[in-house]
């Protein structure tokens, strides 16, 4: 069970996906799509850089300087993701945002894992659970 920390950490990182986007649309509608993501990414880099500096690991943000540029550019996808999940929540709701995002961070997930990481194999079993996902996609949308 030393597994439980990170299991702990994936429920709580999809439970606050779920408040976080619920939040940023209803701000997104009394302000602006851009300026709710504007603000949840200033909260989030007030909320971390204060983290940092608690736990005194700040100076290690000079090794990024020495990483290779593609993996610097995480921070434009969470932009990204922030601003089109404010945009569709109040068109799709929650849910059903929700259940088209988490499907296409599996299937990219697991296309990612076959074909660049070479850590899985596509094989009958993944190829049923991608159609089984997309039909329990299909359903939970269906009105």
């Amino acid at each position: 069970m030393k597994e439980i920390i990170p299991i702990i950490f994936a429920v709580l990182a999809g439970i606050f996906t779920t408040l976080e986007a619920s939040i940023n649309a209803k701000l997104g509608r009394i302000v602006s799509p851009k300026i709710a993501t504007l603000h949840s990414l200033v909260t989030g880099v007030i909320i971390i850089l204060i983290g940092n500096l608690l736990k005194g690991s700040l100076h290690q943000y000079t090794k990024v300087i020495h990483v290779r540029p593609q993996l610097l550019i995480g921070g434009i996808f969470g932009t990204f993701i922030i601003y089109f999940v404010t945009r569709t929540i109040p068109k799709l709701g929650v849910a059903n945002t929700l259940t088209i995002i988490v499907a296409s961070q599996i299937i990219s997930g697991l296309l990612i894992d076959v074909f660049v990481n070479k850590q899985q194999e596509l094989d009958w079993f993944k190829l049923i659970g991608i159609v089984l996902l997309l039909c329990g996609t299909y359903f939970i949308m269906k009105k």
